[in-house]
């Protein structure tokens, strides 16, 4: 596609100089939550004057003395243990970006970025990126370039950004707007750091300027015959050979010197699917396998180690066993953990379906995702045995009430199995299907052990085990 757009954006400024539009912005602002930037304006002491202030932010942008201020630095942790840099601006300054983002939004949905591009765009997302990651693999782009822009959101230079949208706005008056948003600083332990380079991670128009930016990449491949989806800085370039997949690697490379960035060394790497994994939004993408029944070829999708590490350790932090809750709380702390995850995991299902509507036939597969989450309810449910006893508790006493507190019972205060909710979402399986397997499963296994145990001519049901059963019965009572 030739790079010369026929679209120019005139006027913009105009079209944000309403009161109601500002106030929109603001519920945007709301929905998103967050907190304050450095004048300690919240989002509540905000609303509770909500026609002055907007009122006082219209007057600013029509008499053109609004000026944004700096970004309040904070850092949030990562899951790889190190720390990633949240530029948090005030109230004011998010509502008239969300302005901007309002009118700028809709025309370059439709004027100028790629289907193939995902990220922090409207009806898109995490699904489709899915969907067109299964589809390559499926037509056999095996070839893939897994690749990672060194620390992007940081790295940006705002005169090349400035650049790149003055071929799509003509606006001065808004191409300033954002200028002096980018030029604006942060604080940090008291000092305002000023940079030529990078857009605040936390700032309403970040997502957009950055899809701007990268939009140049897009259509360079694009105009190379080279498959790719990109979902903001991440990006995999699909490719059927060994050649050509270098050639897409080589002149990635090229396009992102041009735009003043480069390549992770560290993180980008060339992937042969037909015998390496590679992980992307989450999941992991096992390579092509040989059947053993069937010796029919597919492979697998599963969420990423760290994500279930990151599952574990947030079910961990909500049932601490120092707390003395009901059980109807402790399955109010972990209920919400849950559902997320599993509405995350579901989306690779979702993704299947949606390119079998189109045609696709799918050889991935999904099974290994329930052996996971089974192992994932046995820990929810260890852990909150523990957390109901009340008198000493410790792991030895929750193992011996998993007769008393099974399956069925944590149904019946309203627990939700993982394993349950990903099945449901993705085939309609009922919680009379799951506890119907789940007491044969649970059945099979106490048959398995009383027959270990007999084997080695010992009886299962010991007094001394019967004792302690019972003794943890008594403290959880």
């Amino acid at each position: 596609m030739n790079q010369e757009w026929k679209f120019k954006l005139h006027s913009i400024y105009g079209q944000i100089l309403f009161d109601r539009k500002l106030t929109q912005s603001f519920e945007q602002v709301k929905a998103n939550k967050g907190a304050g930037g450095i004048d300690g304006e919240t989002i509540e002491s905000f609303e509770a004057k909500l026609e002055e202030n907007i009122m006082t932010i219209l007057t600013k942008l029509k008499t053109k003395v609004y000026q944004p201020q700096p970004v309040r630095r904070v850092y949030i942790p990562k899951k790889n243990g190190k720390k990633r840099p949240l530029g948090i601006p005030t109230i004011e300054d998010r509502i008239v970006q969300q302005s901007v983002v309002n009118v700028l939004q809709p025309k370059f949905e439709d004027n100028l970025f790629h289907n193939w591009s995902v990220g922090y765009r409207p009806n898109r997302g995490v699904q489709r990126a899915l969907q067109i990651i299964l589809w390559n693999i499926e037509q056999g782009y095996n070839h893939i370039y897994d690749c990672d822009i060194k620390g992007f959101f940081d790295n940006i230079p705002h005169k090349k950004l400035i650049g790149v949208l003055k071929k799509y706005i003509s606006d001065r008056t808004v191409l300033g707007l954002i200028d002096k948003w980018l030029k604006a600083g942060h604080m940090e332990e008291g000092k305002l750091i000023h940079s030529d380079y990078g857009t605040p991670q936390g700032g309403v128009i970040s997502p957009l300027l950055a899809n701007v930016y990268l939009n140049e990449l897009d259509w360079e491949w694009d105009l190379n015959g080279i498959r790719f989806v990109r979902y903001a800085d991440d990006f995999l370039l699909f490719a059927k050979t060994k050649d050509d997949i270098n050639k897409a690697a080589s002149l990635t490379k090229n396009k992102l010197n041009e735009l003043g960035l480069e390549i992770s060394k560290e993180k980008t790497r060339v992937v042969n699917f037909n015998k390496d994994d590679f992980d992307f939004l989450g999941f992991t993408f096992h390579h092509w396998d040989q059947g053993k029944k069937d010796n029919k070829l597919s492979f697998h999708v599963t969420p990423k180690k760290e994500s279930i590490k990151d599952f574990r350790l947030k079910i961990k932090e909500k049932t601490r066993k120092f707390l003395t809750l009901s059980k109807e709380e402790w399955i109010n702390r972990v209920n919400p953990i849950i559902r997320g995850k599993v509405n995350y995991y579901v989306t690779i299902i979702k993704a299947i379906k949606a390119n079998e509507e189109h045609g696709q036939e799918s050889n991935c597969k999904t099974r290994w995702m329930r052996g996971i989450l089974l192992s994932m309810d046995g820990y929810i449910r260890r852990r909150l045995r523990v957390a109901f006893i009340h008198k000493h508790p410790n792991q030895r006493k929750g193992w011996k009430m998993n007769s008393k507190w099974n399956n069925a019972f944590f149904l019946s205060i309203k627990l939700i199995p993982s394993y349950w909710l990903y099945l449901n979402k993705a085939y309609g399986y009922t919680k009379e299907q799951y506890l119907t397997d789940m007491t044969r499963k649970a059945k099979r296994n106490l048959k398995n052990k009383i027959s270990r145990t007999k084997a080695k001519g010992e009886e299962y049901y010991t007094p001394h085990r019967l004792q302690k059963m019972q003794n943890a019965w008594n403290a959880s009572s």
